[in-house]
């Protein structure tokens, strides 16, 4: 649906519609200069590759095909220039000069310095795919598309993007991941993360079988996924994509109706792991 939106309102304003290009304008460019600004550190350098980017997607809108959506499409504009940028100029970012870089969620606390600090540090290939992810909540897929790399790339590039970060941050705070707030510990310990799950049908009948469907969301390859069950037994999922994991139990003739609780775990081949804590019904 939204793709079908971009391209009409593409079809707008190449037909000469001035509302339209407004509009245009108006709903991608604060996140365009968001991710900019976050990628060079300097509002007046973020400004000036925005308004590149936009005369660059201007030209290029004729060719606009839909494939992807049109802020995907942007942000690979964007990515353009600020690479033809950097080429030009390679800087390196001291602590005292990156404290007016925005972060909206943060307020500018100590935190939020210290970890924008830390990203700065990043190689450009690994700051790139942090940004795009963690700042502008693109998925693997859409990354892969804005930066030209394959998706396993880019899965590597977070996870080693996450390592440097902690090795940053352990040089100038003694147990980083703690000292920092929630969010923040959040991005750094993150190379897994149970998505979704769903189990069918729901109640549980004794007898019947029981479907679990679970999605993770990884950096780094899955090993396995496994449920730990009530009474200390684990079953094991059965790997069905990089992404969806699936189980199926038959439910024991003689067990008791109740809720009881079901710890999901995800590990992945680097040894990182994620629980999720939820619950199955039997009636």
């Amino acid at each position: 649906m939204r793709h079908w939106r971009d391209k009409w309102l593409v079809q707008r304003v190449l037909s000469g519609d001035k509302a339209a290009g407004e509009q245009f304008v108006i709903e991608h460019y604060e996140a365009i200069f968001r991710f900019l600004r976050n990628l060079t550190g300097s509002k007046e350098d973020a400004e000036d590759l925005t308004q590149q980017t936009f005369l660059r997607a201007w030209e290029a809108l004729p060719n606009f095909r839909g494939d992807s959506s049109l802020s995907t499409w942007l942000h690979s504009i964007a990515y353009r220039e600020y690479t033809h940028w950097l080429r030009s100029r390679r800087e390196f970012v001291p602590l005292d000069e990156i404290v007016d870089m925005p972060d909206e969620q943060a307020n500018q606390n100590l935190e939020a310095v210290l970890l924008r600090w830390a990203i700065y540090r990043l190689d450009p290939e690994h700051r790139e795919v942090f940004v795009l992810h963690y700042v502008q909540g693109f998925s693997v897929s859409e990354i892969a598309k804005i930066v030209g790399v394959p998706a396993g790339t880019v899965k590597s590039r977070l996870f080693f993007a996450r390592q440097k970060l902690r090795e940053l941050l352990s040089d100038i705070i003694p147990e980083p991941i703690k000292a920092l707030g929630k969010n923040y510990q959040e991005v750094l310990k993150m190379a897994v993360r149970i998505a979704e799950v769903t189990v069918t049908p729901s109640p549980l009948r004794p007898g019947s079988s029981a479907h679990a469907k679970c999605r993770v969301e990884a950096d780094a390859p899955v090993r396995r996924v496994y449920a730990l069950l009530p009474d200390g037994s684990t079953v094991t999922f059965r790997k069905v994509s990089e992404t969806e994991f699936e189980l199926s139990e038959q439910v024991p003739w003689d067990a008791p109706s109740g809720t009881y609780p079901v710890t999901l775990v995800a590990e992945t081949e680097t040894g990182e792991r994620a629980t999720l804590a939820t619950s199955i019904t039997i009636a």
